[in-house]
């Protein structure tokens, strides 16, 4: 009878351990942007500066609508499945069927276009396409220089920018290459109009002249900015997942709620970690929302100038990667408020029936 007893014990702990060896909570390094944003560098007038020069513009795909009215976007593509807000002064048109894109629309006018699609005419690159065909007929400038009347604008890629975030300058138009170094292949493209580069500012950039800025939006679009940004980097999230050959999430109504109150907290309370001074970490606002879990993890981002860049970001650091590319996760949140960003995933139990949706 003893033994039994003793085999018994065994049993439980050893179902104890493994029970919560799997629902374990995944946190890794802080993910913050190595831009200065929104700090530009007055230099003062030089005589010779680096070259000037830039590619002639493509003649074809996604780059030729930039700097074009929208109705000639409307004719090739149709109305956008969503229209949303930017913090640039721009609205989004985002197309979910089989032109995935999104076109970033100001005053009736394509101020820049981002594709991901395997499908997407980037002429002259190709989505996919490895990094070694694209540097055979692509030059790679640590410094670029752009133009805007009477106005230079110098952009430094850092080191890291050289590896997974090039820019490339064409007449009329910049192309921004996000490279996954992992597969060492172009993953998107965002095609920019050099204004608006300009008042994104996702490089450090020097200027000699004037710096264009965008209004700042108010408390009630801002908040419509953030929402718009978490559905970006949910929509995003779950298209590297699909190509990298794993299932796509869910969206969780409750984890979206858990997520959004994380960055929101980081922003009041002036701080960047996955540990809250009120709610605690992850495990304890996952308790705290009743959200029955079996694995859980999380990713932070912050002073990222858009979705597309955190979630590449994210992509492109070993630790945070391995959460978004995670192939046990079945189930995900999201939450923006303005810089800061939260992405959390979970893996519900099979058996376990749904939240039920509001």
């Amino acid at each position: 009878m003893k033994v039994i007893w003793k085999i018994g014990i065994l049993l439980i702990l050893v179902l104890a351990f493994l029970y919560y060896m799997d629902d374990r909570v995944l946190e890794n390094e802080l993910l913050e942007s190595p831009v200065n944003h929104g700090n530009p560098i007055p230099v003062p007038e030089a005589g010779d500066g680096s070259s000037m020069n830039a590619l002639a513009r493509p003649t074809k795909g996604l780059s030729t609508y930039v700097g074009k009215d929208v109705d000639v976007l409307v004719e090739a593509f149709g109305e956008p499945d969503r229209k949303e807000p930017s913090g640039y002064g721009f609205h989004w048109w985002v197309y979910r069927g089989a032109d995935r894109l999104m076109a970033g629309v100001k005053d009736g006018v394509v101020a820049q276009i981002y594709s991901a699609d395997v499908a997407a005419d980037v002429t002259p690159f190709q989505i996919s396409q490895s990094v070694e065909e694209i540097q055979r007929f692509t030059i790679w400038e640590s410094e670029v220089n752009v133009k805007v009347d009477n106005n230079i604008y110098t952009f430094t890629l850092n080191g890291d920018d050289m590896k997974n975030r090039v820019l490339v300058p064409y007449e009329g138009v910049c192309a921004q290459l996000y490279i996954d170094e992992v597969d060492g292949e172009l993953e998107a493209v965002r095609f920019i109009d050099p204004v608006m580069l300009v008042i994104q500012q996702p490089y450090d950039m020097a200027y000699m002249g004037n710096v264009v800025t965008a209004e700042r939006p108010s408390s009630t679009v801002q908040m419509e900015v953030d929402h718009a940004m978490e559905l970006q980097i949910f929509e995003l999230t779950n298209h590297y997942r699909k190509k990298h050959g794993f299932e796509e999430l869910i969206w969780d109504e409750q984890l979206d709620v858990v997520a959004s109150e994380h960055s929101k907290d980081m922003a009041i309370e002036n701080y960047f970690s996955h540990e809250s001074p009120g709610t605690g970490n992850l495990a304890n606002r996952l308790k705290e929302a009743e959200i029955v879990h079996k694995k859980a993890g999380e990713n932070i981002a912050f002073n990222y100038v858009d979705a597309i860049e955190a979630v590449h970001g994210w992509l492109n650091s070993t630790a945070h990667r391995n959460v978004l590319l995670d192939k046990e996760f079945t189930h995900i949140g999201a939450g923006a408020y303005g810089r800061y960003y939260t992405q959390d995933m979970i893996r519900r139990n099979v058996e376990e029936p749904e939240p039920e949706q509001e």
